[in-house]
């Protein structure tokens, strides 16, 4: 099974390990050198819909769908590791609102407001793909195996 993305990046995974999950917490971390800070907002938006995942079973497709806010960092890139944190605050059926932080050596460099929503799987989002690739992917990246 391979799923190509077309991001001119090396590799579109920007969780490299999942530390902790639970109910309404997950934590991870990302280490960057030199990187954009888009790609740690990407970073932090991953980790939610990861959980999103986690959270449904991987039985639907998770997205983001909305930023209501995020504050950045004032320089322009990111070098380190960042310990990315996401805290459910809310959900129903198809929606799932997060705080979602990065910090690094303790300081928040990153946090905002990531809502996500889930749909059914369908001819654009195959579940006999989807399903199994996220699956072992959150696995892999739990285990801190390789996830290319």
């Amino acid at each position: 099974m391979e799923i190509t993305i077309n991001t001119g990046l090396d590799g579109f995974v920007l969780v490299d390990k999942i530390h902790m999950q639970d109910k309404t917490h997950i934590r991870g971390t990302r280490t960057f050198t030199n990187a954009p800070v888009y790609l740690g907002i990407e970073s932090l938006a991953q980790l939610g819909a990861y959980h999103v995942r986690y959270l449904i079973g991987f039985k639907r497709h998770a997205f983001l769908l909305k930023i209501t806010r995020c504050i950045t960092p004032a320089h322009e890139e990111l070098n380190g590791t960042y310990v990315l944190t996401g805290k459910l605050v809310s959900n129903s059926a198809s929606a799932f609102s997060y705080v979602l932080q990065a910090m690094l050596e303790g300081n928040i460099q990153m946090e905002g407001e990531f809502l996500f929503a889930v749909m059914d799987y369908d001819h654009g989002f195959q579940k006999d793909i989807l399903k199994e690739y996220y699956r072992n992917l959150l696995s892999c990246l739990k285990n801190d195996s390789r996830v290319d």
